[in-house]
């Protein structure tokens, strides 16, 4: 009986459905369409008239879509110019800020004196790190006005000096001193200068390649191990930066659970270092794409030889399907509003049984900025470092997590070598002739900040290995 009515009911709406196309195929030859819809019955009525509205719809889009195709080549330039006026604004209210301070300064040294101290930082006191003040007034005037950037500037051009650099970063990090800054109103600007605007488009992925990778080959080779691993050791076993380095290229091959004859794709894959020793140590072919000329050149002759390829590309453009996907130190470049993009394109170019691995910086403390003004401007330019729920929301329905792995104190202990090695290697450095003092201090602030964050535990260091459709019998991960 059940199926009968269902039946009779298909046979009335069929008829109703005929009745309409014939009525909607008359209307399109009609110049009155309003009057043609009065003429018919009710539910033909609503029915003519939603035909109507999907069809004004449709010309809309369509319009939309010819406004969007004549426009989109414009797009970079509109947001160019958004961004440009976005740093002018700040950087008037900052010379404004600026203005007040000079007008309160014993009020600001007192208040500033009192903040260091909630670290146990006297300035000027005996403490190996306790920082020495060379000109008081700009140094005030400078981290009051621009807190993290005007402290990282102040070093450089020596308005103050510390003996133990790395401790006092590790006191005022593991004592929060950077929450004394991201109040409401630096929350904001620094929002709108560094996340506002898509920093990390297709257009400017290449950026920090000619800012930061392509400062020299020489320099890298300096300061990183034989391997060229410009990201974190893995130290459970290893006594020195050699053995960590290749100790973490040997964790990533079992991760990927990787088989001769395999491919593999290698996102950001540096002077090559990973791709030529996972085709070396597990007989799979590699193809390894860099944002750097100069990566390329160098990777391409320590590759020569073995099954691997390496491409100028950015990720977005590649289209192939591999057996593995592996990405070490590149999400940091990737940012936010791009992590749907990078993970469909990973989703796309993974074979169904595939494994993924993103081996990447994060943060897991909503107090921990994910970016930061003085490595913006002088070390990795548009980098955005993922919060840990940023991961799990982008991979939605495209990524099964199968392990996570957190190795973020081994970050600590890499900085230290790559310091160690860069101090050593200087006097000899062709370009060390060709730079200021002010460029090796930065270089030594931003490996040794960098070490501090990583001791301190605000930054954080994950090996996330995913799949598809997830691993039957499930993933047996290694540590």
């Amino acid at each position: 009986m059940h199926m009968l009515n269902y039946g009779s009911r298909w046979t009335q709406f069929s008829s109703q459905t005929l009745a309409v196309a014939v009525s909607w195929l008359s209307l399109k030859h009609r110049d009155n369409n309003e009057l043609f819809v009065l003429q018919q019955s009710a539910e033909q009525q609503q029915t003519l008239s939603l035909l109507l509205f999907t069809e004004q719809i449709g010309k809309t889009f369509i319009v939309l879509l010819g406004v969007y195709q004549q426009f989109a080549p414009k797009m970079d330039l509109i947001r160019d110019v958004v961004y440009r006026v976005i740093v002018f604004s700040i950087r008037v209210y900052k010379y404004l800020e600026w203005l007040l301070i000079e007008y309160a300064e014993d009020f600001v040294e007192q208040h500033l004196n009192k903040i260091f101290k909630k670290a146990g930082i006297v300035l000027d006191g005996p403490k190996r790190y306790d920082p020495k003040i060379n000109d008081k007034k700009e140094f005030y005037t400078r981290v009051v006005s621009n807190a993290l950037l005007g402290l990282g500037e102040g070093y450089m051009e020596k308005i103050w000096d510390v003996e133990d650099l790395e401790e006092f970063a590790y006191q005022g990090l593991k004592h929060d001193l950077a929450k004394e800054y991201l109040g409401p109103v630096n929350k904001i600007t620094n929002y709108m200068l560094l996340q506002a605007i898509n920093l990390q488009t297709q257009k400017k992925s290449f950026e920090v390649g000619e800012q930061h990778y392509n400062l020299g080959n020489e320099l890298f080779e300096c300061m990183l191990d034989p391997t060229m691993q410009y990201s974190c050791g893995y130290w459970k076993d290893a006594t020195n930066l050699e053995q960590a380095q290749l100790a973490k290229l040997n964790l990533i091959g079992e991760k990927l659970k990787l088989k001769p004859g395999m491919t593999v794709l290698d996102i950001g894959c540096g002077w090559g270092g990973l791709a030529k020793y996972l085709a070396e140590n597990f007989g799979v072919s590699v193809v390894g794409c860099t944002i750097s000329i100069e990566q390329a050149k160098l990777a391409r002759e320590r590759c020569e030889g073995l099954n691997v390829e390496i491409v100028v590309q950015d990720y977005r453009d590649i289209q192939e399907k591999f057996d593995r996907i592996v990405s070490v130190g590149m999400f940091e470049h990737v940012g936010p509003q791009n992590y749907p993009t990078f993970f469909e394109m990973t989703n796309r170019c993974l074979k169904d049984d595939g494994i993924l691995l993103l081996h990447t910086i994060g943060v897991s403390h909503n107090n921990v900025p994910l970016t930061e003004p003085w490595f913006h401007k002088y070390i990795f330019r548009n980098a955005v470092l993922p919060y840990h729920t940023d991961i799990p929301k982008a991979t939605d329905g495209l990524f099964i997590l199968e392990d996570w792995h957190n190795m973020g104190h081994d970050y600590s202990l890499t900085l230290r070598e790559w310091k160690k090695n860069f101090e050593n290697n200087w006097e000899q450095l062709s370009m060390g002739k060709k730079v200021d003092e002010k460029f090796y201090r930065m270089w030594i602030y931003y490996l040794t900040i960098s070490a501090a964050c990583f001791r301190a535990r605000k930054y954080q260091l994950w090996q996330i290995v995913m799949s598809k459709n997830g691993i039957e019998g499930g993933y047996q991960s290694v540590r």
